[in-house]
């Protein structure tokens, strides 16, 4: 895909025209065939309705803006994370339900939805596989980088086979885990247990303990592990 069309599509689509209630219906119509013709129309089938739970952290779209190569472009947008698909949907408004409208897929387009920017980028799973897909920002220092990976799994439906287990339907369950790149290298999962934060700074491992212990924090939450790679900035 030319940079060219991708940026004359992009600041098509978040013109303010296209938002505005005059001529709205049409310039939908538009960005949606531009849409098409770069070969960004998602095909959906609607979810079955006895599967629990949904794509999404959150179904609402958001205000958004994008980083094009580095740029800032002016206008907004409205878009939300599919953490199911992995993907950013766009919409015209943010009262629509559905979006079958997907930004492009790039390093270079940056998405900031409801503050938080979502880099495409590679990085490993936890089974050591290469993977391209979306992380979102939460820290970067000195040596690190951290972020957070949200996803939704799909489990299927588990039969009880006697009367001394649980039946569960098919469901979309919460899966996130944060990912540390340093200095520059591949994002990895970070083990969010005590040890497995402070044995990630090998050799300062007992400053990061002791530290971890002083604050009393809680390694299972975000806020704890920002914290934890804002002292490890110091050393």
């Amino acid at each position: 895909m030319k940079p060219v069309y991708i940026l004359l599509f992009i600041s098509f689509f978040f013109s303010t025209e296209l938002f505005s209630q005059s001529g709205l219906g049409v310039m939908v119509d538009r960005a949606q065939q531009a849409f098409t013709d770069l070969g960004n129309r998602s095909k959906r089938t609607p979810k079955p309705a006895n599967i629990q739970g949904t794509h999404y952290f959150n179904e609402r779209f958001e205000v958004a803006t994008l980083d094009y190569f580095g740029t800032e472009l002016n206008d907004k947008g409205f878009m939300r994370y599919n953490a199911f698909r992995d993907e950013v949907e766009m919409a015209s408004t943010t009262s629509q339900n559905e979006s079958d409208l997907i930004l492009m897929k790039s390093n270079d387009i940056v998405p900031s939805i409801g503050g938080e920017e979502y880099l495409y980028i590679p990085h490993r799973l936890e089974d050591g596989r290469a993977y391209i897909g979306y992380l979102v920002l939460l820290h970067q220092g000195n040596n690190h980088t951290v972020y957070i990976k949200r996803q939704k799994v799909f489990m299927e439906e588990v039969v009880a086979r006697t009367g001394l287990e649980n039946p569960f339907p098919p469901r979309f369950v919460d899966n996130i885990q944060i990912y540390v790149s340093t200095k520059g290298d591949t994002p990895v999962p970070l083990k969010q247990s005590k040890k497995g934060v402070s044995s990630f700074f090998k050799e300062n491992s007992d400053k990061v303990r002791k530290f971890i212990k002083a604050n009393k924090l809680k390694v299972s939450e975000t806020d704890a592990i920002i914290k934890v790679f804002e002292f490890a900035d110091s050393f």
